[in-house]
């Protein structure tokens, strides 16, 4: 079998910089950049374990010391994932969407007929609240007294109904049912519930295990997309398409996906209309340098576009990349017009759930990795909710939680978070050595073939060593001794 290569140019270092994307600096981003003309998915995984990120065949490193905005490279780990309660009212908020939104509605509508003008147009509002409050009365027949002519129904607005129990808030019917399972049940004497207590039933979620009542919810456990025997009022339904113009499905969606790109950068990122090109959407999330290679049978690793559909509309696009070791998120766009659902948390989740699918069948893919964490940033810190997470030791290379890069980060925007004051053994800031130089294999000019760098110093001369060293310590000697560069 003839073993797959990757092949890069280093390009020209940027020491001036460009405007900055998230503070607006106008010279103060500095990153090191290469293209990438064919990338094996081993190769990238290694690239971005050493702070590296694509958008297209771009790829790039921020120069963390210089930068106005050092982006750190942050990862969850998918496997031990625990949402927070803010995720999980996003899930909740979409079982809501999916299963009972004509509730929702007609809730919407009784509320804003109380405050609406008198008038002729308000009587089939006025009839939907009218036959509520009928239902209601029924339903209470058996324990008031209006039937008796003791107490009569209060009139729309005129107050609390006094039949009926004061509302209780929220927090203390949730703190009742947690010390409900905490006492392990509310059986009485004889197997029979106890007089006066909710009983909570084994199983009452849908059918699913019994661990799916303790109060520690995992994220398939919160992701409900339908209500023991009933139908859903809206279906979502995903797809994961390859990053393929040549994909006939890809080719199939393309004009849909493009719209919504279109909608999403022109409506939440201010983009003008006239700078959204299919030319430019394709550079940035479409082409790819990652090289598609079967991974277990049905899986393949490589670059994907995740559809979202509710009721067959596309709702929302994740770019994402597959792994040996991770699922990376590249990119996501959505219809702007859903700002209820919260679809930018709820399809990190659906990322996060996708992880620790695969895992089943590829152990080794258990991380699940976001980008950059950017700590001055506020739009990019939320990434520090999604717990357990690490960020990259921009000089050691190392994974640290979070929690204890925080600290450091406060004091100062660029910081060290390994211990010790060593590089990485694989020449994150030292010089490279000729010994792990001479062995780089390179194209040589003109594409007139492969070699080793040490060849092409004979050849050529060594105008070009002071650009080889920056690409060892940029990417590390292991990574430099097996992606082919392009001289």
């Amino acid at each position: 079998m003839v073993k797959m290569l990757s092949f890069v140019s280093l390009l020209e270092r940027d020491d001036e910089g460009h405007e900055c994307g998230y503070c607006k600096n106008a010279k103060g981003s500095i990153s090191d950049g290469m293209w990438a003309h064919r990338l094996t998915c081993i190769d990238y995984q290694l690239l971005i374990d050493r702070g590296y990120r694509r958008s297209g065949q771009y790829l790039y490193k921020m120069n963390m010391c210089k930068t106005c905005c050092p982006a750190y490279t942050i990862k969850c780990d998918a496997l031990n994932f625990k949402p927070a309660r803010s995720q999980k009212k996003v899930m909740k908020a979409m079982t809501k969407y999916l299963t009972m939104p004509e509730v929702m509605t007609v809730a919407k509508e009784t509320a804003a007929s109380t405050s609406a003008d008198d008038t002729g147009d308000r009587g089939a509002t006025v009839a939907v609240a009218a036959a509520a409050a009928a239902a209601s009365s029924g339903a209470q027949s058996t324990s008031g007294n209006w039937h008796q002519g003791k107490l009569h129904p209060p009139r729309p607005g005129a107050g609390a109904d006094p039949d009926r129990p004061p509302c209780r808030k929220a927090k203390d019917v949730r703190k009742e049912r947690k010390a409900m399972k905490k006492v392990g049940g509310a059986e009485g004497e004889g197997g029979k519930p106890s007089e006066g207590r909710a009983v909570l039933a084994v199983g009452s979620d849908g059918g699913k295990p019994p661990e799916a009542n303790s109060p520690f919810k995992t994220i398939e456990q919160l992701a409900v997309e339908t209500l023991p025997g009933k139908e859903p009022v809206h279906r979502l339904t995903t797809a994961l398409v390859p990053s393929d113009p040549k994909d006939p499905v890809f080719e199939a969606t393309r004009r849909d996906s493009f719209a919504l790109y279109a909608k999403y950068q022109t409506r939440v990122h201010k983009d003008k209309p006239e700078d959204i090109t299919t030319k430019k959407w394709e550079r940035f999330l479409v082409e790819s340098p990652l090289q598609r290679k079967e991974a277990a049978p049905g899986i393949e690793y490589g670059s994907f576009h995740r559809h979202y559909y509710i009721d067959g509309k596309l709702v929302a696009v994740g770019v994402m990349d597959i792994l040996p070791n991770a699922l990376s998120s590249v990119y996501l766009y959505y219809d702007p017009d859903l700002p209820q659902l919260s679809l930018g948390t709820y399809t990190a989740l659906c990322e996060i759930m996708l992880t620790r699918e695969l895992v089943k069948s590829l152990p080794e893919l258990k991380w699940y990795y976001m980008g950059f964490y950017i700590h001055d940033c506020p739009k990019m810190r939320y990434k520090g909710n999604y717990s357990p997470s690490l960020l990259l030791c921009p000089e050691a290379m190392t994974w640290h939680p979070i929690e204890q890069c925080v600290p450091k980060l406060d004091v100062s925007k660029y910081s060290r978070f390994s211990p010790g004051g060593s590089d990485d053994a694989t020449g994150a800031g030292a010089g490279a050595e000729w010994e792990i130089m001479r062995r780089i294999p390179v194209v040589l000019p003109n594409n007139s073939g492969l070699a080793t760098y040490e060849v092409y110093e004979r050849r050529f001369g060594r105008r070009s060593r002071k650009m080889v060293e920056t690409y060892v310590v940029l990417v590390g000697k292991e990574i430099a001794q097996q992606i082919v560069l392009i001289m």
